[in-house]
């Protein structure tokens, strides 16, 4: 045993003294824990790994413990019964220990990020769960914090986040994890819908049905100008009988909404969302959304909702959005700036025809990428 892993569970076994709940490997109706740190899509991207837990084990109690980012989300899975938010702490051993207390009443708990985090393992191996799973770099050696250690793909960045996080069932006897059919759903609150319900009866959207979100915000360098954006809804609003709402993470609603007052149209307005879910609401009633990768697109292959996204860099084929209905303009080698013409071809297929009904539905959507599997 290396000093590590008895330090380790020198450190864990004082934690067991206030738990309800003695462990155990085999049971028909477990307490599940699944640990998932980072944002919403990281969340989202989990969702897969919790339908297929309650669909396998429907007796189940399924706790997400998650970073505040990933809470709504978790919140609005059926498949979740709780949800736990970890405290970020003074530093990270501080609070390992102290979100590990929280955590002691679990028969199994998945450690679900797509790569080996020591962060995470620490916590996993303090919450003292019977088994604990998670990828490890080595799994083919006795692990220090998991009871069932899981390779990783060859690879990480060739496979989806999806798929790599399913490979985290198997120890459970879920053999075949990447066969499972992908569940992406999530049931929204009552005030979401009861606020794009609130939002749509208002001008111009009472007028038309039908409209487009246009989403500025993303968590990369983004290589589509702001100036590019505007120049494309004017060419839409030019074309088609779309309404646009324009949408931002709240640091950049005020640029949205500035965006909206200088085009001084009556078929563009800005759209301050309060959280993720609102978004959500908005997306499932939209036409089709654009949108930079991220969060958004995302929240729309959840909602199986159109999009178009803008690629600017990361690895594509690992987090691109999984919408039946998506397509992609990547930034080619080299690129500073996605050219606008680029982004107004891709876009064709989206746009209804202007005049067209308002029962009227593109089909016509673009083919996916040849090294994309979508969905079917």
């Amino acid at each position: 045993m290396s000093l590590f892993r008895a330090f380790l569970d020198l450190v864990a076994q004082p934690l067991t003294v206030g738990r309800q709940h003695q462990p155990r490997k085999d049971c028909t109706d477990p307490r599940i824990l699944v640990i998932r740190r980072n944002r919403m899509g990281d969340m989202i991207y989990t969702l897969p790994v919790l339908h297929a837990l309650r669909r396998h084990f429907p007796q189940a109690h399924i706790t997400v413990a998650c970073d505040p980012l990933g809470v709504p989300i978790a919140q609005a899975c059926e498949a979740v019964n709780e949800v736990i938010i970890l405290a970020p702490g003074w530093n990270p051993w501080q609070a390992a220990l102290s979100n590990a207390a929280r955590l002691q009443n679990y028969d199994w708990v998945i450690a679900a990020k797509g790569g080996f985090d020591r962060r995470l393992a620490v916590l996993t191996r303090l919450t003292n769960a019977a088994i604990r799973i998670g990828f490890e770099r080595k799994p083919e050696k006795a692990s220090p914090y998991y009871t069932n250690p899981i390779a990783l793909p060859k690879d990480p960045n060739e496979e989806h986040q999806i798929e790599t996080l399913l490979r985290l069932l198997k120890p459970l006897g879920l053999v075949k994890p990447t066969e499972f059919s992908v569940n992406l759903s999530l049931k929204l609150p009552e005030g979401a819908e009861e606020f794009a319900a609130e939002t749509l009866s208002n001008p111009p959207f009472d007028e038309s049905p039908r409209f487009m979100l246009m989403n500025f915000s993303s968590t990369v360098g983004l290589k589509f100008r702001e100036e590019d954006f505007i120049a494309l809804a004017k060419r839409i609003l030019g074309e088609t009988d779309l309404i646009i709402g324009l949408v931002a993470a709240l640091p950049d609603q005020q640029t949205a909404k500035e965006i909206a007052t200088c085009m001084a149209s009556t078929r563009i307005v800005d759209l301050p969302t309060p959280g993720p879910l609102e978004l959500a609401a908005l997306i499932e009633h939209a036409s089709f959304l654009l949108t930079p990768e991220g969060g958004a697109a995302h929240l729309a292959a959840a909602m199986d909702k159109p999009a178009l996204v803008l690629w600017s860099e990361g690895p594509f084929k690992k987090w691109y959005s999984r919408g039946r209905k998506h397509a992609f303009v990547h930034a080619e080698a080299g690129e500073k700036v996605i050219p606008l013409e680029r982004v107004w071809n891709a876009v064709q297929p989206f746009l209804p025809k202007k005049g067209a009904g308002a029962d009227a539905a593109t089909t016509d959507w673009p083919e996916p990428p040849p090294e994309v599997n979508f969905l079917s």
